[in-house]
């Protein structure tokens, strides 16, 4: 029997979003073939999607109101047998909380992809998906103990997305023309003031990796997906 993973959304399932519908499968679906490309053919995905979700991810309260769903949804996949669970979101909502509660294993997306980071280089920055995320991920560097390994100023910057990502699953084309430049003139800021690596800080990111897309454009800096760093 292969490996039992669960992964935690932080969204209602695609039937039930009422904000974006069914457009936001391409993105699990981009994110599960990501998965299976680490695993391998004999691992079980389990995805659960939180029904309490806000809609919004990127400040402390709304943080809050998400992770009553998702500890529900976590403790569930314990009792359902599944042998490691994955907080999929990039500001890593609910992680301690759902290490005191459960007894097997819980990975978030971006403490992985930071602890890759401190492996390939000596200093980090942070790429988010909006201006909030940066406040909820310079708290996390704290609460990690990662501060020494970022970069010392602004370490987490953001890449000003808004839109829906779907696009950036199935349309190869506006992923390089459109979405790459934005993110790169985020990290390209990092790199400047001293990263050596950049860790891309969002569930949407997964698009990068499926694309092949791995440094910065015109360096040898790597780029660390949060996805796939926890898988």
């Amino acid at each position: 029997m292969g490996l039992k993973v669960h992964i935690q959304g932080i969204w209602p399932s695609p039937e039930k979003n009422e904000l974006l519908g069914t457009t936001t499968a391409a993105i699990y679906e981009g994110q599960d073939k990501l998965m299976r490309r680490v695993f391998g053919a004999d691992v079980e995905l389990r995805t659960r999607f939180n029904d309490r979700s806000s809609y919004y991810t990127s400040c402390s309260s709304m943080e809050a109101y998400n992770v009553v769903g998702m500890l529900e949804g976590l403790r569930e996949a314990e009792r359902e047998g599944c042998d490691v669970a994955f907080i999929s979101c990039g500001n890593d909502p609910g992680l301690q909380a759902a290490r005191d509660l459960l007894r097997i294993p819980v990975v978030s997306a971006t403490e992985s992809a930071m602890l890759v980071a401190c492996m390939l280089g000596g200093r980090f920055g942070v790429v988010t998906f909006d201006d909030a995320s940066t406040v909820l991920i310079e708290r996390n560097l704290r609460s990690y103990g990662l501060e020494e390994r970022a970069l010392r100023v602004k370490p987490a910057r953001s890449a000003g997305f808004y839109e829906a990502t779907d696009r950036w699953f199935t349309d190869p084309g506006y992923l390089r023309d459109q979405v790459i430049p934005r993110f790169e003139k985020a990290a390209l800021g990092l790199i400047e003031d001293g990263a050596e690596v950049i860790v891309a800080a969002c569930g949407n990111y997964a698009a990068f990796p499926l694309a092949g897309y791995t440094r910065i454009s015109g360096t040898e800096v790597p780029i660390v997906d949060a996805f796939l760093a926890g898988a």
